[in-house]
């Protein structure tokens, strides 16, 4: 039986070569020399966008103390630029392409990343993908967030549940909306399915891409009213 899913895998390959996302040469979704090149961007606050190191106890990422206020979000992680060299087309080949196989990808660049600037998660947090809304997850017939959160989910020994945040309102796609409707957009568009689940853990968030952390803020903001302690976010780009 392995032999013959050898065989089968080898046809497909000859049949469908993969190209890669970066530098469009045959031979791998994402090659090892377009890996090399990308550049990991230190943690910063998600309000302010300034570079927030570790520090005496104080995580990379976190929320710096001006921007406390403003922001339910405890720390933020987003490695990549999404005008990086292969991250965009590895992003919309997942989404639009249905290449699911690019979570899996995208989830090890993260890993590589949360390695690399030392940040330091909680095997006790639950990882928390943003939901789509039921009618937009059918006709793709997935969900990328859930796809990346299980697969990063497995590398770090975190468990995650994709059944606590609920998408309850249709809502346009942020990235199609000016900057001004898009901070409107997704108000009221979230609930909390299991309250018990939530209350008193560290909630890691999960999307694909940050805009103007709208989706992550709205989130959070029920997330923290269901009883969540910590609420950090986290996304492969911005």
């Amino acid at each position: 039986m392995q032999g013959f899913a050898s065989t089968k895998q080898l046809f497909l390959d000859l049949l469908f070569p993969a190209f890669c996302a970066g530098c469009g040469s045959e031979g791998a979704v994402f090659c090892d020399a377009c890996r090399a090149l990308l550049l990991f961007i230190p943690p910063s606050c998600f309000v302010c966008k300034k570079l927030v190191p570790p520090a005496d106890g104080v995580p990379a990422g976190r929320t710096c103390a001006p921007c406390r206020k403003k922001s339910r979000i405890y720390a933020f992680f987003s490695p990549f630029s999404y005008d990086a060299a292969g991250v965009r087309t590895l992003v919309h080949d997942l989404k639009y392409r249905r290449m699911q196989g690019n979570a899996a990808i995208l989830a090890g660049m993260l890993y590589r990343a949360i390695a690399y600037h030392g940040v330091v998660l909680s095997r006790h947090a639950l990882i928390v993908p943003i939901p789509l809304y039921k009618a937009r997850e059918r006709v793709r017939g997935f969900n990328q967030a859930r796809l990346i959160a299980h697969a990063l989910g497995t590398r770090m020994g975190i468990p995650v549940r994709a059944d606590i945040l609920l998408k309850t309102k249709k809502t346009a796609p942020q990235m199609a909306l000016r900057r001004e409707e898009r901070l409107t957009n997704l108000v009221g568009a979230f609930a909390v399915s299991d309250t018990e689940s939530v209350r008193n853990r560290t909630i890691i968030l999960m999307d694909d891409i940050k805009t103007t952390g709208t989706t992550l803020e709205e989130a959070a903001k029920v997330l923290k009213a269901a009883g969540a302690k910590r609420i950090w976010a986290i996304t492969v780009a911005h």
